[in-house]
């Protein structure tokens, strides 16, 4: 079927990502906050094994940028892995949760980063682009976790976690969109831009889809 359009590919992916996962739900709070908390400390990692393979300086400031605001925009009290973390020592759960993860999860990360430093270029914004699209289901889902692991509501939405992820996520997704303009009017494929899009749900459903 023809991609038509860059909103098109994100719609999918999202779509994809709602049915395999948002649509499955939770079964275990502490076991998909164990998962993300150990990928919102290396996400920015994937950040740079993207980065690693594009040579558009444009994009490369996009994706300088998001990395730059996950890394806490210069503040490292501010790292959103360290704002999680604050947040969930608040649970009755946070032992159980910040133990070490199982290693087949550790294990499809570094393949990722691997598979990731050897893309193509249009395929590696397409990959960090599938990394952004389902940004608000995650929350969403993060948010569930949380209220499932004994955090207040109130507490949950008025953490600096989400204040600043309600703030920034729109500006990522439009880095990423802003990214893939760029690569197509370089004279790059839809098809590969959403080839790379597809193994990131690929990634996130095996790191936190089976919680």
């Amino acid at each position: 079927m023809m991609l038509l359009s860059i909103e098109n590919i994100e719609d999918r992916l999202r779509s994809r990502f709602r049915q395999q996962v948002v649509d499955q739900g939770i079964n275990d709070a502490v076991k998909f906050l164990q998962q993300w908390s150990y990928l919102s400390s290396q996400v920015t990692r994937l950040h740079g094994a993207a980065l690693a393979r594009i040579n558009v300086p444009d994009i490369q400031y996009l994706l300088a940028e998001i990395a730059y605001g996950e890394c806490g925009s210069g503040n490292k009290d501010k790292i959103h892995s360290k704002l999680l973390t604050n947040l969930i020592n608040q649970s009755p759960f946070a032992y159980s949760i910040t133990q070490e993860l199982d290693t087949y999860f550790v294990d499809v990360f570094e393949e990722t980063v691997v598979e990731l430093s050897q893309m193509s270029q249009d395929e590696a914004i397409g990959f960090i682009v599938g990394l952004e699209a389902p940004a608000y289901q995650i929350l969403q889902l993060l948010r569930e976790a949380l209220l499932g692991v004994g955090i207040s509501y109130i507490d949950v939405l008025n953490s600096e976690y989400f204040v600043i992820h309600n703030a920034v996520e729109k500006e990522h997704q439009e880095s990423g969109h802003e990214a893939m303009e760029i690569i197509m009017n370089s004279g790059f494929e839809l098809s590969k831009i959403h080839k790379g899009g597809d193994q990131a749900i690929n990634f996130l459903i095996k790191m936190i889809g089976d919680a």
